[in-house]
């Protein structure tokens, strides 16, 4: 089980849902949602990071879709120990893929919960995927639309993330009406989860 000093660590998330039972328990002083998205995830880390040089650890609470070819079920927490942000629309062959350097950032996972690898795509995924649309996402298992943009913008601050994500939906076309239908519960169950830890 991982530690972490209060006074020195970000807990952050996508909106202010995913983090309000740990914003009332005052345990952690440094308590903010940056927003939903890769990109506004980036701005508004890089923001507070800029303003606070004092925290040295982050930790992400969100949610996440699963992947049909992964071992996760619906309710688990997950935390990954690398993110990657690669578009189904470029796997099907219907978009470019832009270029990424580096392709992935590693994550410090905490081994009290199961490890896997996060995609973070800059759109949700509504196709339907049965099997991996290309061999390179065989290691994917659970997609989270926050994770890669706020995992650069630690990378140029040399400060490690761990992530806590609670599979909230299957991807595919129906994943949004799952989120919306579970988020509120999933989201109480992870944060008093972590309260605990």
């Amino acid at each position: 089980m991982l530690t972490f000093n209060s006074e020195l660590t970000l807990v952050t998330c996508a909106f202010d849902g995913e983090i309000d039972l740990l914003r009332d328990n005052s345990n952690f002083p440094n308590v903010k949602a940056m927003g939903i998205g890769n990109l506004e995830q980036a701005v508004q880390v890089f923001d507070y990071l800029t303003q606070n040089p004092n925290i040295k650890q982050i930790v992400f609470l969100g949610s996440c879709g699963v992947y049909p070819w992964s071992q996760f079920q619906i309710k688990d927490i997950v935390s990954p120990d690398a993110v990657y942000a690669n578009e189904i629309a470029a796997s099907l062959g219907f978009a470019k893929q832009l270029p990424m350097d580096p392709l992935f950032y590693p994550l410090q996972n905490d081994p009290t919960f199961p490890n896997g690898v996060c995609n973070a795509p800059t759109c949700i995924t509504l196709h339907e995927l049965n099997d991996p649309p290309e061999s390179s996402w065989k290691e994917f298992a659970i997609e989270n639309l926050e994770l890669f943009g706020l995992a650069k913008v630690a990378n140029l601050f040399k400060i490690p993330i761990t992530a806590y994500l609670v599979v909230t939906n299957r991807v595919g076309p129906n994943g949004s009406f799952e989120w919306q239908s579970n988020w509120r519960e999933f989201s109480n169950h992870l944060q008093n989860t972590f309260l605990k830890l």
